[in-house]
């Protein structure tokens, strides 16, 4: 996995480094260029090139007659001003690059007659400011023509003719782009053999940065898979990987509670089935028992007989029925119509009132109704809180009090019996039920405090608003 992905990294790497420089290359190139080309295009370079070729002038003026040499010498002219460098030392500037410069030129003799015109109709000195180039490009105020009228001279100094010059040029922005493309494709292969190693470098970087962001989320999704879903991704706030990070939380998170709740429901059902099968078997078997033996007390001669042994096996199959009806009741989950919370837990402490002598108080003043689930949990925890106090604390008096507010709900059961040490390493079934419900809850929290001799105290709380 890491080589492919270095691989592609690398490859998109390179490709961003090469396009990267090739933007630089172009700015920097046409950043000088711009600059050049107002430092080249000055009357002192054009007449330094027109000073060089006056020699070659001046010997075509010897013989006017002879079109053919000045043509010559006129195209030698136009070639280097159009043509036009600056710079010697390092990398030389031509104004071709940014420009397609306009040339005209006019030679006369020392009577100011016209010897050559290009153009033939050529513009005067008092218009040349605004006469528009010989190409049909008008020119801007930035870039106005430049005129240079240079005597020519023979080898004595005396004048034989003129050479006019109008020079017009202007910054041209695709003639500029055309230059650095040509120039960049030119040297492309040293940009991407440049490219080449940045990509690879920064390619094996990400690359290993990313695969072990992946790692990581690799061993809590594993634990995931295996039914642990307290784990969490946790990544760096920064990370490119952050918002799938809080996705797959929150998925955990969901998987979780729908666990749970697979889970509550399938202890349901079985609660349900074995109540069932409780019900429909061994109480309708006790029950005909108890029709046997009340048959068998109706018979004197048999009471006669074995009256102490029929009443002592009535008192056992009534207390078995007992038994098995307080089984059932533990099993039967809590209510699912529309009974309250309140009513329910009444019901309770009505059947604890009766079957065990005991005083329960009840006051729950909870705004809201919670979900079947957690219904669920508060009444099986009030249950084994109320048989915990009559049956091994041997209270007397039990209370059951629940508040809401800001978001946060509690239930306190308290009972005045002898109380137990909370601090025994190996609590019994039932307190690890009630905890383990507890911290089902949404930040469910379980404590409880209990004194010899003064009583229990248990405080549940949990968070409403969830």
């Amino acid at each position: 996995m890491l080589g492919r992905l270095w691989c592609q990294l690398a490859i998109s790497y390179a490709l961003l480094a090469f396009g990267a420089m090739s933007l630089l290359m172009m700015l920097m190139y046409a950043k000088n260029d711009y600059s050049d080309f107002y430092v080249t295009y000055t009357p002192a370079n054009i007449e330094r090139i027109l000073k060089v070729e006056l020699p070659a002038m001046a010997q075509a003026l010897r013989h006017p007659s002879d079109t053919a040499r000045l043509m010559q010498a006129q195209d030698a002219i136009r070639y280097k001003l159009i043509h036009m460098e600056n710079g010697s030392d390092g990398p030389v500037y031509r104004i071709s690059n940014s420009s397609r410069p306009s040339v005209s030129i006019q030679i006369v003799d020392r009577q100011d007659r016209v010897l050559l015109s290009d153009p033939i109709v050529f513009p005067e000195q008092s218009s040349s400011q605004n006469a528009g180039i010989t190409d049909g490009r008008q020119l801007t105020s930035a870039h106005k023509p430049i005129w240079i009228d240079m005597p020519i001279t023979d080898g004595d100094n005396i004048i034989i003719g003129h050479l006019r010059v109008l020079y017009a040029a202007s910054f041209d922005p695709w003639v500029q782009f055309t230059t650095i493309v040509s120039f960049l494709l030119n040297i492309w292969d040293y940009l991407l053999l440049c490219s080449v190693p940045i990509g690879v470098a920064c390619g094996w970087i990400a690359a290993r940065y990313v695969t072990r962001q992946l790692q990581k989320m690799n061993v809590v999704t594993e634990s995931w898979r295996q039914g642990h879903f307290e784990a969490r991704i946790a990544l760096p706030n920064d990370d490119v990987l952050m918002r799938h990070s809080q996705h797959l939380n929150g998925m955990a998170a969901d998987l979780a509670q729908l666990v749970g709740l697979k889970n509550t429901m399938a202890v349901t059902d079985e609660r349900n089935r074995v109540a069932r099968e409780l019900h429909d078997t061994v109480k309708q078997k006790l029950f005909a028992l108890g029709l046997q033996l009340a048959t068998a007390k109706s018979k004197p001669a048999v009471m006669e007989v074995a009256r102490d042994h029929i009443l002592e096996a009535e008192l056992i199959t009534r207390e078995a029925q007992h038994d098995v009806m307080e089984i059932i009741t533990q099993l039967r989950p809590a209510a699912t119509t529309d009974d309250t919370l309140s009513s329910r837990m009444g019901a309770l402490a009505d059947d604890f009132r009766r079957r065990f002598d005991v005083v329960v108080d009840i006051d729950l003043a909870y705004a809201d109704r919670f979900t079947a689930q957690v219904e669920h949990h508060l009444v099986r925890i009030v249950q084994e809180a109320l048989m915990n106090a009559v049956r091994h604390g041997r209270a007397t008096h039990i209370t059951i009090r629940g508040r809401s507010e800001q978001g946060r709900a509690t239930l306190v059961i308290a009972d005045n019996g002898c109380g137990f040490d909370t601090g025994r390493s190996s609590p019994g079934f039932g307190m690890t039920s009630m905890r383990e419900r507890a911290h089902g809850l949404a930040g469910g929290a379980f404590d409880i405090q209990s004194t010899a001799n003064i009583g229990t105290t248990m405080t549940l709380s949990w968070d409403h608003a969830a």
